[in-house]
């Protein structure tokens, strides 16, 4: 195979810094920041020319938490722009007007911009401009519609505001729901008092700061000062004021506006929370419940959370006995039960005797069949996100996986967990692309779980890699991949986690794929036999099925870059994988969105089921979920969808679904399902292919 991964930096895509003030330009800035916002007072729709080209992938951005009060936007950073500026009006061609602003460093760590002068059934055009290093602002974008719901709240919204010193960051909160993050910077020093205030007065422009709000006598949360003379580049970085909370001089409108008098702000000394976690999670469903289920993977400490999902689909309860192995440290038991058709969900971090930065490995063994699946959320040195995946629900003495990459930031590690009583010895193959393959031996304790790095193996740095475990005991295999292709905490950075396949095939299903907007599609292939494997991979588009042949060669792996295929440059991409040899294929996707960047890796089923089950789904906050359901067959098929919500309803959906074609149901949009935890059974009267994704951008 000729395609391959880039090595350094993501492929660019359509739509889906710091910076020193120049004290030429202060005296038009300091005017333009004293417009307020919330009145939306006028300023000119044209900007003058030579400042950076507009944002792409402007949208209105959905958060349940703004239902009501605000129109939320996101867009695509652009790594040369210091700011951007956001204007408004009443119609595509209207005359638009200046509402806020926001800085290149709040969009790279919290990426929303927040109007929150809306009316519910109101329709607006919103367009984006950018400045550069010095300033000079650029043409505007193209315009986006927003038509906010009338919504009525059943109780009022509860404003506070929480500052932390260690963080320097500022969070707003709804109802105790964070819906804003600014950088700040507070007294150097350690001078900024902690403890409990409120906001006492709004006074304007005090001493050269604009949007002042005092909140202890002398003391105010304000615009960065005027008289200075230069940007403060060490907002959210170092404590540098006078005691005072500095704000960015385009975001310091926002809470000014927002927090009326006598709003609570606290200020701590410690870390309130981090950047948020985002990205995409995407699993494959269990075709039947069982009573057994195994994870090789599994890790908990202060910036890893992880939950089990446990689901009932039965009509009698069920005990769920669980027994967690940490490296090195004992066992630790615990005991669920599951109503009958209910889901379930255990924090893992809270699991009494759990050792705290171990690894661990876990057996489900319940005395009726269930579905689980395990979720993280992490930040891995800097790479945020969160994988969801289902567990195996027998160990195996084989095991592969199609994908693996240890190039650019990219670190791939090998989990494995051998829930035998006996030692076992392990044989790994990584099938090195353009490289021969490298062969690891070791052995494991009874009852244990194990790590392995395959960065720093012989050789297997900075190369595209398969993997093959032969064991002489049954033992369970997980594959966890954390990724940074562009260095930049902004781009498209996070991880994923994948059971191995513990067999090969000659046809393969994908139910989920997507190419163009946000998003970047790979399929990986495994060929682990001794002659070239003829593949043919017929992609389900909405256009109708559309072929791709290519070969792997003998003990080696395959990459194909849907992306770059003629044709696929921008479609739905459900695919059916055939082989004249017995292969193994994952599909790899990675979303270059500034909100929810990420991606996931999820291996293919090797055979339709009219049944499907699926123990994890959410649809609150920023996540939106979705079902991607796939007709390999010749005929069209019913598919209904039975949702078991958290408080204790069933809501159906049913839908039809077209011969060798992709469904997609969002979730979100199904009534009864909003803003809630479920779990899904799905039921078609022919053989389906049924995968779920998640996309989520929430504060830790």
């Amino acid at each position: 195979m000729d395609v391959k991964r880039p090595n350094t930096a993501r492929k660019g895509k359509g739509p889906r810094a710091r910076f020193a003030f120049q004290i030429a330009v202060m005296a038009t800035l300091v005017i333009l920041l004293l417009l307020p916002a919330c009145q939306s007072l006028a300023f000119a729709a044209s900007a003058p020319a030579g400042g950076p080209q507009p944002p792409e992938g402007l949208e209105v951005f959905p958060r349940q938490e703004d239902l009501g009060l605000r129109v939320t936007l996101s867009w695509n950073h652009r790594p040369e722009c210091a700011g951007y500026k956001v204007y408004r009006a009443d119609r595509p061609n209207g005359s638009y007007v200046y509402v806020g602003g926001v800085s290149a460093s709040t969009m790279e760590a919290f990426p929303f911009f927040l109007d929150n002068d809306i009316k519910g059934g109101a329709t607006y055009y919103y367009r984006v401009s950018a400045l550069d290093q010095n300033w000079q602002e650029g043409p505007q974008s193209a315009p986006v519609q927003a038509r906010p719901k009338k919504y009525r709240r059943a109780t009022a919204v509860t404003k506070s505001i929480v500052v932390s010193l260690a963080d320097q960051r500022v969070y707003f909160f709804e109802s105790g729901v964070i819906v804003n993050i600014l950088r700040c910077s507070t007294g150097a020093g350690g001078i900024t008092p902690t403890g409990n205030y409120h906001i006492m007065d709004h006074r304007g422009t005090v001493s050269g700061c604009n949007y002042w709000m005092d909140w202890k006598p002398n003391y105010g949360m304000h615009s960065w000062p005027s008289y200075l003379g230069e940007y403060e580049e060490n907002l959210g970085v170092t404590p540098r004021s006078h005691g005072c909370i500095r704000l960015h001089p385009l975001e310091a409108y926002w809470p000014y506006y927002w927090a009326p008098d006598g709003t609570p702000l606290t200020i701590i000394p410690g870390s309130y929370g981090r950047m948020p976690l985002k990205g995409a999670l995407c699993s494959n469903g269990a075709p039947a419940p069982s009573k057994t289920w195994y994870f090789a993977e599994g890790y908990i400490d202060a910036e890893f959370t992880e939950y089990l999902t446990f689901f009932n689909p039965g009509a009698s309860a069920v005990n769920a006995h669980t027994t967690y192995y940490p490296e090195g440290h004992p066992q630790v038991v615990e005991n669920y039960f599951l109503a009958p058709g209910t889901r379930f969900t255990v924090s893992v971090n809270r699991v009494s005797g759990l050792p705290c930065s171990y690894g661990h490995g876990i057996k489900v063994a319940a005395d009726g069949p269930v579905v689980v699946q395990q979720s993280e959320y992490f930040n891995m040195a800097g790479r945020r996100g969160g994988t969801c995946y289902l567990g195996a629900t027998a160990p195996s003495k084989t095991w592969y996986f199609a994908e693996g990459y240890t190039g650019a930031l990219f670190s791939t590690y090998l989990l494995l967990f051998n829930p035998s009583k006996k030692t076992t010895k392990c044989h790994v193959t990584y099938y090195i692309r353009g490289s021969q393959a490298y062969f690891h031996d070791f052995t494991m304790p009874p009852e244990s779980r194990g790590t392995t790095l395959v960065n720093a193996l012989p050789g297997c740095n900075g190369k595209e890699i398969s993997i093959r475990v032969d064991s002489t005991q049954s033992v369970v295999a997980a594959r966890s991949e954390y990724y940074d292709w562009t260095g930049n905490p902004n781009g498209v950075n996070g991880g994923d986690t994948v059971t191995g396949q513990n067999k090969t095939a000659k046809t393969w299903y994908l139910a989920e794929g997507c190419t163009g907007n946000y998003f970047d599609e790979y399929i990986l292939m495994l060929n682990p036999t001794g002659q070239v494997a003829n593949v043919n991979v017929e992609f389900c588009t909405s256009n109708g099925p559309f072929n791709y042949q290519c070969n792997v060669a003998p003990y080696s792996r395959g990459t194909v870059a849907v992306d770059s295929i003629p044709g696929l440059a921008s479609a739905d991409t459900a695919a059916i994988v055939h082989s004249d040899r017995d292969i193994v294929v994952e599909r790899s996707m990675y979303l270059a969105r500034d909100s929810r960047r990420g991606g996931s890796q999820t291996g293919g089923v090797t055979a339709p089921s009219k049944d499907w089950y699926f123990a994890e789904g959410f649809t609150g906050g920023t996540f939106d979920e979705y079902l991607l359901v796939l007709n390999p067959g010749t005929e069209p098929t019913t598919v209904t969808f039975l949702f078991h919500v958290e408080n204790g309803a069933d809501v159906g959906a049913t839908f039809g679904v077209a011969p060798k074609s992709r469904f997609t149901l969002h979730v979100d949009d199904v009534p009864g399902v909003e803003w809630t935890g479920s779990a899904v059974e799905v039921h078609a009267d022919k053989p389906v292919v049924t995968e779920q994704a998640e996309y989520f951008c929430m504060p830790q």
